[in-house]
């Protein structure tokens, strides 16, 4: 199976980390860059405008339209996953698998 590439968005590092860590290993997840601002973020879909963008909780919980809307306008073909502190790491992966799928 090809994985889906991924870039994890998060402005909490010890979020940031533990995102990385829920999802390493897993066959069907390509983890291909981390950032921990939304200007890093812009930099990168720059180069790669084709990944999905998970968003983490605490940047989601900050700027949830901002985000979602910025990255749509700028990046249309960029698809984007938001969590929240709910979510389970089966929700997570399925929600990165719906996202690869539209």
């Amino acid at each position: 199976m090809k994985g889906i590439d991924i870039i994890i968005a998060e402005s909490s590092d010890i979020m940031l980390n533990g995102i990385t860590a829920l999802l390493n290993g897993r066959p069907e997840i390509n983890i291909t860059r981390k950032v921990s601002g939304l200007g890093s973020l812009s930099e990168l879909l720059i180069s790669s405008p084709e990944e999905i963008v998970l968003i983490g909780p605490i940047l989601s919980e900050k700027y949830p339209r901002e985000i979602r809307n910025g990255i749509k306008a700028d990046f249309p073909s960029v698809k984007v996953v938001e969590i929240d502190l709910k979510d389970e790491q089966n929700s997570i992966i399925q929600k990165i698998i719906k996202a690869s799928k539209s």
